[in-house]
């Protein structure tokens, strides 16, 4: 529809008294080929023929158009051109010789309070169909053409929001070919997200701008997407702290490769770099970490980065999820250092650090299982994490305003998911090996090592101490222990390490004796892990002196005494057993 008539040159058609007011996301025309089609397409809504009334009016609601014609040197150009074409007689293309062209011009807009046709597809992107329009049909609500000899198909692509990120996508439908920031997609299994400020789009071949409007970047806005994405997906939808890591992009937006850092901090810093939430050009949000290496630690870089590509193959082809993913790196090389960006996934927005003390036990056994699930293939690899702590054991899909509820017995379809984080702390056992040399004071979080990884030589099960302090810290609210470099109870190089002992003993007496007076109903398979975790050789409490069980044992414990576990791995099995049609269901994420 066109702007109101006004003498005023600077009327906003953006504005709140214009009928695209509340669009979230424009698209504009940009090269010639769009332009004159938009033009066209403006000259056919303006038909007065009553019998394509309805359709006229259907295309009229998704588009704003200037209420005077402009004359646009590039369409002249095109314009001339065909004609030459078409009459076999080229003739000179000098501008000044063109004659001029007068078009509309204008923009489409996504507004979600006038929803397309097909609201779980979006809005449909396509040229003018005389047979449907005949029968009383729109085939699409972006009316890109009215040409039969263009490209484009009836019904081409399909624009929406994903649910995701929050960030408009494009998807083909019948369409060919279509182009997003320089990512095509070919196919109707790919789509494409928009996430930058100003994104170039063609559809074969019409150049649009699409971008994201003030009204977007607002708290009105805002709201409008979460309450027509909720009327569409009901409770599928990320949770609060994912969205935060999707942001409506902005104009200053780093890419790093063909992925856009989204989030305006830092997620975390792993071992050896710096970790930033990014989306890539597939929509899929992951995890960017930055390692910067001097020449001097390119070897122990590249080194790192092979062994986490290795873990990698290991879990894609176990279909092991609780283990973070390296599924791309970007090797940078500059002249004082060189960067190697590692593509993560899946995204992770809270980790066990943020777990309320309140949690439910049956979360918290469910965190456990993925954990232990995660040790075990890592250990059964010969490999040792070193550095398991809260920060490190990522949650997704947790709701944590909902932490204190118990699991859902019918797991969803976002089920609570634990993932090992920092996964380039990971150290491989030598071959011909079944133990790692202790270095105290290195390789991890001291107050979380297990004391023969300070003093003798360990394998898998100091993760499993570890994960132990871990539970300890997410069931009590409180560390069982303080430990420092300083006051390192197990180096031998420590002149004070006789008082530490000491020290360290009566708190795990007190831990232990803490664990063993727990009487919250159902934290038995949890305490029992707890005490299973403390076990070493040096312990001052009868049974505690047994060895440590590892990572499998510990798991394989966990599922026999935990009934709810049970119950709902058996679920999860009969669910697989049965095809599902995802696109329509409507469930929630852990609550």
């Amino acid at each position: 529809m066109s702007s109101p008539h006004t003498d005023d040159t600077n009327w906003d058609p953006l504005g709140p008294s214009s009928a695209a007011g509340q669009a979230l996301v424009i698209l504009y025309p940009q090269n010639a080929a769009a332009k004159l089609a938009f033009s066209n397409v403006v000259d056919f809504l303006q038909e007065q023929d009553p019998i394509s009334e309805s359709i006229r009016s259907h295309y009229a609601k998704f588009i704003w158009y200037a209420e005077q014609q402009t004359s646009d040197v590039d369409v002249a150009r095109l314009v001339h051109s065909q004609r030459d074409v078409s009459s076999s007689s080229p003739s000179s293309s000098n501008n000044s010789t063109l004659n001029p062209v007068d078009i509309w011009t204008g923009f489409y807009f996504l507004d979600p309070t006038i929803p397309p046709t097909n609201a779980f597809q979006g809005w449909a992107i396509g040229r003018l169909s005389r047979r449907h329009m005949a029968l009383g049909q729109s085939v699409c609500d972006l009316l890109l053409t009215t040409s039969r000899t263009s490209l484009i198909a009836r019904r081409h692509a399909f624009l929406s929001f994903s649910k995701e990120t929050r960030m408009a996508s494009v998807s083909l439908a019948s369409g060919s070919l279509a182009n997003v920031n320089n990512y095509p997609l070919t196919s109707v299994e790919k789509t494409a997200v928009c996430a930058h400020a100003e994104n170039s789009i063609f559809f074969e071949d019409l150049r649009y701008s699409l971008d994201y409007t003030p009204y977007c970047y607002s708290n009105d806005g805002r709201k409008v997407l979460n309450t027509y994405l909720t009327r569409i997906h009901g409770d599928d939808q990320p949770t609060k702290e994912a969205l935060l890591a999707t942001p409506t992009p902005n104009r200053n937006s780093q890419t790093i490769g063909s992925y856009t850092i989204t989030g305006a901090n830092l997620i975390g810093m792993g071992s050896y770099g710096r970790v930033r939430p990014a989306t890539g050009p597939n929509c899929a949000v992951v995890a960017i970490k930055t390692m910067e290496a001097k020449p001097d630690r390119l070897e122990f870089i590249q080194g790192k980065v092979d062994m986490v590509r290795f873990i990698t193959t290991l879990l894609e082809t176990s279909n092991q999820q609780n283990v973070l993913r390296c599924t791309e790196v970007m090797h940078m090389e500059g002249t004082n250092y060189h960067e190697f960006h590692m593509i993560l996934q899946p995204f992770v927005d809270i980790n066990l650090m943020r777990l309320p003390n309140v949690t439910h036990w049956t979360k918290l056994e469910l965190i456990l299982k993925d954990c232990l699930q995660g040790l075990a293939f890592l250990h059964a690899h010969n490999f040792v994490h070193t550095d398991i702590k809260p920060a490190n054991i990522g949650l997704v899909n947790l709701q944590l305003s909902n932490a204190s509820q118990e699991a859902l017995a019918d797991p969803p379809l976002r089920r609570l998911t634990a993932v090992i984080l920092d996964i380039d702390s990971i150290i491989p056992i030598p071959s011909g090996y079944t133990t790692i040399p202790a270095m105290p004071g290195t390789n991890g979080t001291i107050g979380f090592h297990s004391p023969e990884q300070e003093s003798s030589e360990f394998d898998g099960r100091t993760d499993v101490w570890a994960l132990g302090v871990c539970f300890f810290r997410a069931m009590y609210n409180r560390l069982p222990w303080f430990i420092n470099q300083s006051g390192n109870p197990w180096n031998r190089k420590n002149p004070q390490r006789v008082q530490e002992q000491s020290r360290f003993h009566e708190k795990y007496t007190e831990a232990i004796s803490q664990i063993q007076d727990d009487k919250h109903a159902g934290r038995d398979a949890l305490r029992d892990f707890l005490t299973a975790a403390f076990r070493f050789s040096s312990a001052c409490i009868r049974g505690q002196t047994d060895q440590r069980p590892s990572s499998a044992d510990c798991l394989i414990s966990l599922i026999q005494k935990s009934d709810f576990i049970r119950s709902r791995d058996a679920k999860e099995e009969g669910r697989r057993a049965q095809p599902v049609v995802v696109e329509r269901l409507k469930r929630p994420a852990e609550n």
